[in-house]
C-alpha cells in the first residue's frame, strides 16, 4: 500500500503545493480542451470577424476600458471589421450589427427563420409547461396563433374600449379620496394603487385586496 509520511511543516507544505499544482493543471487541460472543441464549433459556424479575445473574459475588457460611451467603441471596431461582427462577452457570443441594411435583414427578412427562436433551458421547460407559453415557445405555427389570439382578445381596441368603465370608476374613486383629505399626502402611491387595481380588474375580474395606504405628509 502506498503511503506517505511527514515529518515536519516543510513537508506538508511541499505536499499542498503539489496537490494545487495538479488542480490547476487539471483544469488548465479541461479548459484548453474546451475552448478548442468550442474553437472548433466556431469556426465551423463561419462567424464574423472582430477584436482578438483573452480567456475567460473575451472582450469585456475592452468594454470596460471606454467608460460610458461603448457605443464610440462599437463605431471604431465597425469601422474596422465591418457591419458584422463578433464579440466574445464572457462565454457568451453577440452579433453586432451596425448597419441599417443588414438590421432590416435580421430583425425582417431573416427574423423568423433564424433570429426569433429563444434558448431553451430546464427552469423554462418546468415553469412553462415544456415552453408552451406566448414567452417561452419557440418560433412556429404554434407560437404566431397565439399571437393572433392574444392580439386579437386582449389588446384589441374594441377589448380596450371594453374596460372603459372600470377605469373610470377607479379614477373617479381616487378623486373622491383625495377631495376627502384636508392635508398633505403621497399621490404617486395612490396612483399605483388605482393602475394595480383596474390591471387586477381587467385581468382577473377582481379587485385587489389589499387596501390602499395614504401616507400622510407633515407640511
Amino acid at each position: 500500500m502506498f503511503q506517505i509520511q511527514i515529518h515536519s511543516l516543510n513537508d506538508l507544505s511541499l505536499l499542498t503545493n503539489i496537490l494545487v499544482f495538479l488542480v490547476i493543471l487539471n483544469l488548465l487541460n479541461w479548459y484548453w480542451k474546451k475552448t478548442s472543441t468550442s474553437s472548433h464549433t466556431s469556426s465551423s459556424l463561419r462567424l464574423p470577424p472582430g477584436p482578438r479575445k483573452l480567456p475567460l473574459i473575451g472582450n469585456l475588457h475592452q468594454l470596460a476600458l471606454v467608460g460610458s460611451l461603448p457605443h464610440h467603441f462599437l463605431r471604431d471596431l465597425a469601422n474596422k471589421y465591418g457591419p458584422m461582427m463578433h464579440l466574445k462577452l464572457g462565454q457568451v457570443s453577440a452579433i453586432v450589427i451596425s448597419s441599417p441594411e443588414l438590421a432590416n435583414q435580421v430583425l425582417k427578412v431573416h427574423e423568423a427563420s433564424a433570429f426569433s427562436n429563444r434558448p431553451t433551458f430546464l427552469a423554462k421547460e418546468v415553469l412553462s409547461y415544456n415552453c408552451s407559453g406566448i414567452i417561452s415557445s419557440p418560433c412556429n405555427d404554434y407560437w404566431r396563433e397565439m399571437r393572433k389570439i392574444c392580439v386579437l382578445e386582449l389588446l384589441s381596441a374594441k377589448r380596450v374600449q371594453s374596460f372603459v368603465s372600470l377605469r373610470e370608476e377607479d379614477i373617479w374613486n381616487l378623486v373622491q379620496s383625495i377631495s376627502h383629505l384636508s392635508q398633505s399626502f403621497n399621490l404617486s402611491e395612490m396612483i399605483f394603487s388605482m393602475i394595480n387595481n383596474i390591471t387586477a380588474r381587467a385581468a382577473l375580474g377582481k379587485k385587489m385586496h389589499t387596501s390602499t395606504r395614504i401616507h400622510i405628509i407633515d407640511p
